[in-house]
């Protein structure tokens, strides 16, 4: 049986990295596709998140129902564990 996603211990890595370069693992969906890249000598988590109600909090929804998402990226200021293989992105 395959598994889609991360296991229960790359999850929990990767929640403790993000909340480590302040972007909360509660804006990012579980199968989002997640690299670091570098402009001018700063690295880049890049990543997807979902579009939240700025009053409410709540996530919005597009036009079929399905939650909205943009691509975002924050500062890495913690590099992520080896063991992850967080790819490297385009610089």
């Amino acid at each position: 049986m395959s598994t889609l996603g991360p296991t229960e211990e790359q999850r929990q890595a990767i929640c403790a990295w993000l909340t480590a370069n302040n972007v909360s693992p509660n804006s990012v969906p579980r199968d989002s596709d997640l690299s670091i890249s570098e402009t001018d000598g700063q690295r880049h988590i890049e990543y997807t998140e979902y579009v939240r109600d700025e009053k409410t909090g709540n996530i919005l929804a597009d036009g079929q129902g399905y939650a909205r998402t943009r691509d975002v990226s924050a500062p890495c200021v913690q590099e992520p564990p080896t063991w992850l293989n967080i790819p490297e992105g385009p610089s």
